[in-house]
C-alpha cells in the first residue's frame, strides 16, 4: 500500500483466501481500504434489504451520509447532501456498478476514491484521471464472503470475534411503526452498524441528514447528530423539522438523549433498549409522543 495509518507507517496488504476487491486504478493506503471494506458492506446490505441502489460518502471509517436512491448517482448526490462539508475528501461506496451519471458527478467534486461492484464502459478513464491520476477505483466482488470470525493484532495481543452479521429486519421495530418510518429505523441500523461507536444516525425519508460518531457521550452523540440534521433541512426549510427516526448503537442511558432528539422532530426511536433507565426513556418517548423500538441489539463497532 501508499502508507499506513499514516505516511510514516509501512503498510502492506495480504488476501487471505480470496480478495473482496481488486484494484482497478491508483494505489490504495491503509485508511483508504478501510472506508472501502466498511462502506461496501453498509452499502451492499442496505441494497440487498431494500432492493435499491444505496450509496455511502465515507470519512475516517464512518460515514458522513448514506442514502437510497432511484439510481446510483441519485443515491450518491442524497448521501453527500447529509453533510456536504464532512463529506469533501470522500471514500464513496455505490452498491451498483457506476454509469455516466455517476461519473460525471465524481469528476465535479472533491474526493478520493470509490468502491462499486462493476463501472460501465468509458467510465473508468474518467475516474482514474482525477486528481491528477491518483483518484483510486476498486471493484468490489459482490460474490465475496467474509470470514465468520474477525481477527485484529493489536500491541501483541490477537482478538477473535464472530463477524457482527446478526440480522436487521422489521421485527426489531414496534409493530405500531408505521412502514415509511419503519423503513427509516431499519437503515438507521445498517447505517449504525458500520460507523465507529458511539454513534446516533438520524434518517428521514430513505438518507441520513445527520450522524453523530465516535462520540464519549451518547447525549453529545444525539446531539452532533440533530445538529447536522437541522443544518440540512435548514437548506430546504423555515419550517420546523418533523418525522425524523433516529436510531442509536448502544442502549440510551439518560432521557437527555430523548430531550434532545424531541428538539430535532425525531418522532421514533430505535435504540437496544436494556439500561437501568430504559423504562424512565420509554416514558420520556410517550410523553413526546415519539414511538420508542427497544431492538435487543446492540451494534457497537470499534
Amino acid at each position: 500500500m501508499r502508507y499506513g495509518m499514516n505516511p510514516h507507517q509501512h503498510a502492506t496488504m495480504t488476501a487471505l483466501g480470496g480478495s473482496p476487491f481488486t484494484v482497478v486504478s491508483g494505489v490504495p493506503s491503509y485508511i483508504n481500504v478501510l472506508d472501502a471494506l466498511t462502506g461496501w458492506q453498509l452499502v451492499r446490505e442496505a441494497s440487498g434489504a431494500f432492493g435499491v441502489p444505496a450509496a455511502a460518502s465515507y470519512k475516517h471509517v464512518s460515514p458522513a451520509g448514506a442514502a437510497l436512491g432511484d439510481s446510483v448517482a441519485g443515491a450518491y448526490l442524497r448521501a453527500r447532501d447529509a453533510d456536504p462539508k464532512s463529506s469533501y475528501g470522500d471514500f464513496v461506496a455505490v452498491s451498483h456498478p457506476v454509469d455516466a451519471e455517476l461519473a460525471g458527478v465524481l469528476k465535479r467534486v472533491v474526493s478520493d476514491g470509490i468502491i462499486a461492484p462493476g463501472y460501465d464502459e468509458g467510465v473508468v478513464g474518467t475516474l482514474a484521471a482525477k486528481k491528477r491520476g491518483s483518484f483510486l477505483v476498486l471493484e468490489a466482488d459482490p460474490a465475496f464472503e467474509p470470514p465468520a470470525e474477525e481477527v485484529r493484532e493489536l500491541y501483541g495481543l490477537r482478538l477473535t470475534q464472530r463477524r457482527d452479521d446478526v440480522p436487521l429486519t422489521r421485527e426489531l421495530l414496534d409493530p405500531r411503526v408505521p412502514d415509511a418510518a419503519a423503513r427509516d429505523l431499519l437503515l438507521g441500523l445498517i447505517v449504525v452498524r458500520y460507523t465507529q461507536s458511539n454513534t446516533v444516525a438520524m434518517v428521514k425519508d430513505s438518507m441520513t441528514i445527520g450522524v453523530g460518531a465516535g462520540q464519549q457521550s451518547r447525549v453529545d452523540c444525539t446531539r452532533l447528530a440533530g445538529e447536522k440534521a437541522a443544518a440540512w433541512w435548514g437548506r430546504r426549510s423555515t419550517e420546523a423539522l418533523a418525522d425524523v427516526a433516529m436510531v442509536s448503537d448502544g442502549a440510551l442511558p439518560f432521557v437527555d438523549n430523548v430531550e434532545e432528539a424531541h428538539r430535532y422532530g425525531v418522532a421514533h426511536i430505535a435504540e437496544p433498549g436494556g439500561s437501568i433507565r430504559s423504562d424512565e426513556v420509554a416514558q420520556a418517548c410517550a410523553v413526546r409522543g415519539i414511538s420508542w423500538s427497544p431492538t435487543g441489539v446492540r451494534l457497537f463497532r470499534h
